[in-house]
């Protein structure tokens, strides 16, 4: 189960705000606010601007679940609640297989409607800001390019859950306009380019700051400078994902250089697990009323690795497993815990969690230095720079894995090494499901249950919601019934 606390949070910070307000009779109503109003309040910029973050965070765990479920990282064994295997694993008849239900569980709105929901808040924060006499030019850009960044990730999630689905890429003035869903190519084409004029506003602002300030898990990253960082190692990710599904070699070219403008350290230039960590962090909190991790075992007892993690790992020299499983899934019985077989039985018994969060207060990554590393390794591997390939993918394995070097001859040598790196570098951090679709992989995903009334199926695709889908009742989605 996934709850957005989002709302209390912001409705504590306003009443906060009203308190603490030296003109209390002109503070805006924020239940329902007026553009005109808010622009002349900063503090409603601001509360705008950490809006967009909030329901980043509130959104990520429920995200990577999902994709984790669906890429076999991850299950939920909810003992009365079978949804989270039957929804995701199983699925239901249709397009001559099995499929996803448009009204089921795993059709939820966490990356469709309440992403959508986050690039209104964008809207309503730049509608605000382009109206503010309070605000200098280049701090309007700012603004601009922070808001940019986070409708070209935004849409990037869209485009891991659809796919092939396509995605909207218009927030009408009038939400009960339906804007027209277009390709997942053109989507892509549209996060890279608001990805791109976010990076022209934050040159443009100069030595501006931010009109606003951002959460602790940007510390680094939060002067319009910085951010920029975070903005290109953004556009990195959508450029590697573009590349393998159509663009080519112009998208991996244009992945490296904005991946020189990132925080990535030069190629082999990791010495640390700190500075494979480097990177944007989403926060949570134990405070009452807050967001907390959901991904983390102290919070969510009915979370569990995939047993597949544990048998496919690699060894190290001494015949220890890979390092990063050590550090990021640990048994059951090494808690005390006996196994935890499945609601109504169809899935295989849990015997391991993870131990990625320690507490439910535990940061959780938009983008680290280590996943830079490997996207630039294979923009490499497919442009053919085998030995600069070979170095980043060596310099993960060694540091991160404490494995022994590799070699790459070919691409076809390669891509596999890549994907091993990939899926246990950024383990639970939604990758995994994606990188098996987008090269075509799909069928070397595991299956627990394989026949029988309940056998497992991996999904290509999470469906349009069934409210979007009667919303457009004459231009319905692939997948509507």
């Amino acid at each position: 189960m996934k709850y957005d606390f989002r709302g209390m949070v912001l409705l504590g910070a306003l009443i906060g705000t009203a308190a603490c307000s030296a003109d209390r009779l002109s503070v805006p109503n924020y239940n329902k606010p007026e553009i005109s109003g808010v622009s002349k309040d900063p503090q409603s910029i601001q509360l705008l601007a950490t809006g967009i973050i909030q329901r980043e965070r509130t959104l990520q765990p429920g995200t990577t679940q999902d994709f984790g479920f669906f890429g076999r990282e991850s299950y939920i064994y909810f003992p009365t609640d079978g949804r989270n295997v039957t929804g995701f694993l199983v699925g239901v008849p249709g397009f001559g297989g099995k499929t996803l239900d448009p009204g089921g569980f795993a059709a939820t709105a966490t990356n469709w409607g309440s992403r959508f929901a986050n690039m209104r808040n964008v809207k309503n924060l730049l509608s605000a800001v382009d109206k503010s006499a309070l605000l200098s030019d280049e701090e309007k850009k700012a603004a601009h390019g922070y808001a940019e960044t986070f409708l070209g990730l935004d849409m990037m999630y869209v485009l891991y859950s659809r796919d092939t689905l396509g995605a909207v890429t218009e927030v009408n003035d009038d939400p009960k306009v339906v804007a027209p869903l277009v390709s997942k190519d053109s989507a892509y084409k549209w996060a890279t380019a608001m990805l791109e004029q976010g990076k022209t506003d934050l040159l443009a602002a100069g030595d501006a700051s931010f009109p606003f300030t951002l959460s602790k898990g940007f510390a680094g990253f939060d002067t319009p400078t910085t951010f920029l960082k975070f903005n290109r190692a953004i556009q990195a990710r959508v450029l590697v994902n573009r590349a393998s599904q159509g663009c080519g070699n112009s998208c991996y070219t244009d992945a490296l250089a904005a991946i020189d403008e990132s925080f990535a350290t030069p190629i082999g230039g990791a010495g640390s697990l700190a500075d494979l960590n480097i990177g944007v962090y989403n926060n949570y909190s134990t405070a009452t009323g807050d967001v907390q991790n959901t991904n983390s075992f102290a919070n969510n007892k009915s979370l569990f690795a995939h047993a597949s993690n544990v048998t496919d790992a690699q060894t190290q020299v001494g015949g220890a497993k890979d390092d990063r499983l050590t550090r990021k899934v640990v048994s059951l019985a090494s808690l005390g815990l006996s196994p935890v077989s499945p609601p109504q039985g169809i899935g295989i018994p849990a015997e391991y969690t993870f131990s990625i969060y320690p507490a439910n207060n535990s940061d959780v990554p938009i983008i680290r230095n280590e996943e830079l590393i490997l996207l630039r390794a294979e923009a490499n591997l497919f442009l053919g720079n085998f030995v600069a390939a070979a170095t980043d993918i060596n310099n993960v394995r060694v540091v991160s894995g404490k494995l022994p070097t590799t070699t790459i001859v070919s691409v076809a040598d390669g891509l596999p090494k890549l994907l091993y790196e990939r899926r246990y570098s950024l383990l639970l951090e939604g990758q995994r499901w994606n990188d098996y679709r987008r090269f075509g992989i799909l069928d070397q995903l595991p299956l627990d249950i394989t026949e029988g009334t309940y056998t497992h199926f991996v999904a290509k695709v999470q469906p349009v919601p069934l409210a979007e889908c009667d919303a457009r009742a004459t231009s319905k989605p692939q997948g509507c019934p």
